[in-house]
């Protein structure tokens, strides 16, 4: 297959075509050079405009007006422009503690917050070793300062000098007064009680001193209502020592912070198991339907210990079962919770078994059974029955027979209360009765008696 032959242009085209590319050339050069032209006249008008508005003295200070002015709002405008601090962080410290240099033993200070809320700016790895730090604080600087109120500025210690530290509040209003002394006797308290085990008893604390001495202000001294020693009985047992921390209150009960010397003390207690053995009675509540009554029962456990101060155990006699009888129609066997009287702490026993008999209800009257007075005063004053009334009374017990047998006139109880009399008078005085035997119940025709109240002739 024949080879195509490249055409060729004649000397006369390769000179017309050199031609035209030198005029294009040209004409390019001379464009670029107006262009140049232009934007060298353009900022040479610019620059003499700028010179007559910087280095005329008149044009000069307006222009820094105007500059200043937009320096200012670009500062405090609402998007947080600012020129320094590109890049930077906010780190927040709440609940930062505040110390105070002041001499303690001689001064009282009041006003200043126990935290305060710390703002930290800066570069994101200055601000990662400051939670290396445990060094940085806050404090209130009082060295130099006298009696009286003053604006204290809340000083930074120990931040980088790369942060800023913005404290909120940063100021407080600071008052200094002059501590004096006063000797106070020293009471006690238990902490923690409910750590202990119920049945264990406490005895009278003894400690190695049995004053202290409170420094303050004259005027906080005043408000001291009495000054306890807080023995923590977690988990006593037995006897033991313990080295009590002191604390000052006032009468409401609230702590007050003051200097105390010594701040603690050393208390030894006695610990003890005092307790009991008490019968279980039970003493029917309510009224037994059908004509019934409650001819005996029979307890699962007879008696039972019950824990409790030695005063409080010396007022009980026995532990008395409730129950309610007014669906107890026949024979049964129940279940009845303890409770414990007031101040017991704790009981051998949670629980009783109870098994009882039901027979039909009897009646008995009971004469000349004596009434006594209550709250009646004894000295100028005598009580006198009136409208035929002797001082008895006839009272009618009602219960099963075998419970009525042997019941006499001196094993009931009726009583005048004489608490809303505050003269000399006639009135119908209301009266109560009770038995020793809680299985009956006791009735009069009347509620009240009508007596004289009288002075003695």
């Amino acid at each position: 297959m024949a080879k195509k032959k490249k055409s060729q242009l004649s000397s006369e085209g390769k000179t017309e075509l050199a031609k035209a590319i030198a005029e294009k050339s040209q004409t390019f050069a001379r464009t670029y050079a107006n262009m140049e032209t232009s934007v060298t006249r353009f900022f040479r008008w610019l620059s003499s405009w700028i010179d007559r508005l910087l280095f005329n003295q008149k044009h000069g200070k307006m222009v820094a007006l105007i500059l200043a002015i937009l320096f200012c709002i670009m500062l405090d405008s609402d998007d947080n422009f600012d020129l320094f601090k590109a890049n930077r962080e906010v780190k927040t410290l709440n609940n930062l503690s505040v110390s105070t240099i002041v001499s303690e033993q001689a001064y009282e200070v009041s006003g200043i917050p126990e935290t305060v809320t710390v703002e930290v700016i800066g570069e994101s790895s200055d601000l990662q070793m400051l939670n290396l730090q445990d060094n940085y604080q806050i404090v209130a600087d009082l060295s130099g300062l006298t009696e009286g109120a003053h604006d204290v500025t809340l000083q930074a210690k120990n931040f980088s000098p790369r942060l800023e530290v913005i404290i909120k509040p940063s100021t407080a209003v600071v008052t200094i007064k002059r501590k004096e002394s006063k000797r106070f006797t020293l009471g006690y308290d238990f902490v923690n009680t409910a750590k202990m085990d119920s049945i264990y008893a406490l005895g009278e604390p003894q400690f190695d001193q049995g004053e202290v001495v409170v420094r303050a202000s004259t005027e906080t001294l005043s408000k001291i209502a009495f000054v306890k020693a807080l023995i923590d009985v977690s988990g006593v047992e037995s006897d033991f020592e313990s080295e009590a921390e002191i604390a000052a209150y006032d009468q409401a009960g609230n702590r007050i912070k003051v200097d105390i010397r010594p701040s603690t003390v050393k208390a030894s207690v006695k610990v003890s198991t005092p307790n009991k053995s008490v019968p279980i009675t039970l003493v029917p509540n309510g009224t037994m339907p059908n004509g019934k009554a409650i001819a005996s029962y029979k307890l699962d456990s007879q008696a039972v210990t019950i824990y409790a101060p030695e005063s409080v155990l010396e007022t009980i006699t026995e532990l008395p079962i409730y129950i309610p009888v007014h669906n107890l129609t026949s024979d049964q066997r129940i279940t009845m919770p303890i409770n414990l009287p007031s101040k017991v702490t704790k009981a051998s026993l949670n629980n009783v078994a109870i098994e009882i008999k039901i027979e039909n209800a009897e009646t008995k009257e009971i004469k000349d059974v004596p009434i006594q007075y209550k709250n009646a005063p004894s000295t100028g004053y005598d009580v006198k029955a009136v409208d035929g009334n002797s001082g008895t009374m006839v009272v009618t017990v009602n219960g099963a027979k075998g419970q009525l047998e042997g019941v006499t006139k001196n094993d009931i109880q009726i009583v005048a209360d004489f608490s809303a009399v505050t003269e000399p008078g006639v009135y119908d005085i209301p009266i109560s009765i009770t038995g020793t035997n809680k299985l009956l119940t006791y009735e009069t025709k009347s509620t009240t008696i009508k007596l004289e109240f009288r002075k003695k002739e």
